[in-house]
């Protein structure tokens, strides 16, 4: 029997939703044999709403059931703190790998850059690296991986029958891994895009987020070949559902704080290209919450997941972003307020995006875009808004700390709102009628 890999990645907020997490569990088990591996490529600890409440550690019972053979290191699974993730690392029944993350020069919570496994009769070699292009906390280093990987295969003490690496990279990364490294097979994560490539020979796989694909990797004479496993179209494990059901129940989670006629759409691709429910909700908490005359979020903040609704829960609400940016106010100009459209707005693509990309959408204000022109209009109650015109401004942590949007900065704030996925649940909570849909808050007047 030849060696084979089960691999899931990103499960984020997979762990809100205790079906998706019992048919993953129950998908990884009906498919396992004595000759198989389980792996994983990073971002299990983060995001979601039940990672928020659990620090990370909501991910320790399904590593517990499913005992995999390696795991790696996603930016997400240092959402919380250094300390909380080497406290998960030490108590998952999993061995981590990582060959290129460190902290104060040394490998992150002392961990091993790859382990040797033998299944059918051969010695396969798991190297773990992330890519140093990531958004990860200033303590953390990241080495180049390709780099990393060549010196963990060349410290090896025989050579392995087979090189898989378990890359948590964007694309570029792990094409050049799969390009420059030993590589069998590069199974990635991070990109949330489910694929099934080769590179000069090389097998890329990602299975995409939230733990809807598990694929199963066969090690050949032939070489690495993958089949696809649909999670939702898996068995349930029961026991692993009802665990993770208990845990929603036992923080608040499912709690139902309000009801929708509409179920609310939470396909963030929708959102990147204009107006969508998703984020009119988002940003009408915001605002509400603030008490500001317009608001800003980061549409890529905005977290996939099934529809809102119609009984809408904490989790639901709480995991539309669930990270701890805290909601801040501003005063800023018209001036200013139109540089903020002007940087959400990418006529020509972004992040691999073709078309026009918003990677920012507001509330209060009326957008009017043509994009033949590449002109856009701003108005505030219905009037074109001035440069020296004075607004309240609510926007997040993100937004405000990072450099991706610069008209507003640290400096800028002088309101602190408490945090952002609890402005949601509180606004759903304080409305009398929680009615989410698109208002031509945002229109293209080209046609």
């Amino acid at each position: 029997m030849t060696p084979r890999l089960l691999h899931y990645s990103d499960l984020e907020n997979a762990f809100d939703r205790p079906e998706r997490v019992g048919r993953l569990v129950g998908t990884i088990e009906a498919r396992r044999g004595p000759e198989t591996l389980v792996v994983g490529t990073g971002d299990e600890l983060a995001p979601g709403a039940l990672a928020i409440e659990e620090r990370g550690r909501q991910t320790l019972p399904f590593f517990e059931r499913v005992e995999p053979d390696a795991e790696t290191f996603g930016n997400h699974d240092f959402d919380f703190s250094l300390a909380e993730t080497h406290d998960v690392v030490e108590q998952s029944a999993v061995p981590w790998v990582s060959a290129n993350v460190r902290v104060d020069g040394e490998r992150f919570a002392g961990v091993d850059p790859a382990t040797v496994v033998e299944r059918g009769g051969e010695r396969v070699t798991l190297v773990g690296v992330s890519g140093p292009g990531l958004a990860l906390s200033r303590a953390i280093e990241v080495t180049d991986p390709v780099v990393a990987v060549r010196e963990a295969v060349g410290d090896l003490d025989a050579d392995p029958d087979w090189v898989v690496v378990l890359a948590h990279t964007g694309d570029a990364v792990a094409r050049e891994i799969a390009r420059e490294t030993a590589a069998d097979a590069v199974l990635a994560g991070h990109v949330h895009d489910v694929t099934r490539d080769r590179v000069d020979g090389t097998l890329l796989v990602r299975p995409g987020a939230n733990g809807r694909v598990v694929w199963d990797v066969e090690l050949t004479d032939e070489g690495a070949a993958a089949t696809r496993h649909a999670v939702p179209d898996g068995p349930l494990d029961e026991t692993m559902a009802a665990a993770v059901r208990e845990h929603m129940a036992d923080t608040g989670l499912a709690e139902v704080v309000a009801t929708v006629d509409d179920p609310v759409s939470r396909e963030r691709a929708r959102c990147l290209r204009g107006e969508c429910a998703l984020a009119a909700l988002a940003t009408d908490a915001l605002r509400w919450v603030a008490d500001a005359d317009v608001v800003h979020v980061d549409t890529r903040g905005l977290r996939d997941g099934p529809p809102i609704g119609p009984d809408v829960t904490v989790a639901d609400l709480q995991g539309i972003a669930p990270f701890e940016a805290g909601v801040f106010v501003a005063t800023v100009s018209g001036s200013e307020l139109r540089s903020l459209v002007d940087e959400s707005v990418h006529p020509d693509g972004v992040d691999g995006r073709d078309g026009e990309v918003w990677t920012g959408q507001f509330s209060g204000i009326e957008i009017r875009r043509d994009r033949r022109a590449d002109e856009t209009e701003v108005s505030f109650d219905g009037d074109p808004v001035g440069p020296e015109r004075e607004l309240r401004l609510a926007t997040n942590g993100y937004v405000v700390y990072t450099d991706e949007f610069e008209t507003v900065g640290p400096e800028d704030v002088r309101e602190f709102h408490g945090l952002q996925y609890r402005a949601f649940v509180e606004y759903a909570r304080g409305v009398d009628d929680l009615t989410v849909e698109p208002d031509g808050r945002i229109e293209y007047v080209d046609g």
